[in-house]
């Protein structure tokens, strides 16, 4: 959602996790890109980067920060097949209907070992006073970690790791976002592999 403000330190994370696990990515795609965050510090230190959400709000904050995007939808991602080195998605999978459909063409628009990132609510976000998993009405479903794993094994992809975190504004937050994201944590990090060929 467009009005929202990333986490800088999530995309800091991410961006750590793309050069450990894909150094060489120059086809990247945030999609769901919302503000542009990721997409702002994948530039500083990448290249290739393109974001892309289905609003047309996202479009316009993109365009007076002077970020790459484009305007499409997850489900009909308009890309060839395999031309892609790297697909985030963070906080999309919840609001979809239908999921698989969505992480099966994540899958298709990936190259032969390319990576899927993505961030999902836990079923442990419903029970948080503050971002609530309830709050946004376009949410469909949290996962549990064996629906996550489940939905990407069953488009074809290998997990890489999945991990749980509970982030914060500021350092009282953050620290007790340490011990939350252990215990119940509010989101799920996956990073999965498209096989290689």
């Amino acid at each position: 959602i467009s009005h929202l403000i990333e986490h800088p330190e999530i995309s800091i994370r991410d961006v750590r996790l793309l050069h450990t696990y894909q150094p060489n990515a120059r086809r990247i795609v945030d999609v769901g890109c919302g503000r542009g965050g990721f997409v702002d510090m994948c530039m500083q230190q990448m290249e290739g980067v393109l974001g892309l959400d289905s609003e047309p709000l996202a479009a316009s904050i993109s365009r007076v920060q002077g970020l790459p995007f484009l305007l499409g939808d997850v489900i009909a991602l308009p890309f060839v097949s395999g031309s892609l080195d790297v697909v985030r998605a963070k906080e999309v999978i919840e609001h979809m209907t239908d999921a698989l459909s969505m992480v099966r063409e994540v899958h298709r628009v990936l190259r032969p070992g390319g990576l899927f990132l993505c961030h999902v609510p836990t079923q442990f976000s419903a029970l948080y006073p503050v971002g609530n998993f309830w709050d946004d009405y376009t949410h469909v479903r949290p996962l549990s970690r064996v629906g996550l794993r489940r939905l990407l094994q069953d488009t074809g992809f290998e997990i890489i790791l999945i991990k749980g975190y509970t982030a914060g504004r500021n350092r009282p937050e953050r620290l007790l976002g340490r011990v939350l994201g252990v215990v119940l944590p509010h989101i799920w990090l996956a990073l999965a592999r498209k096989p290689e060929e």
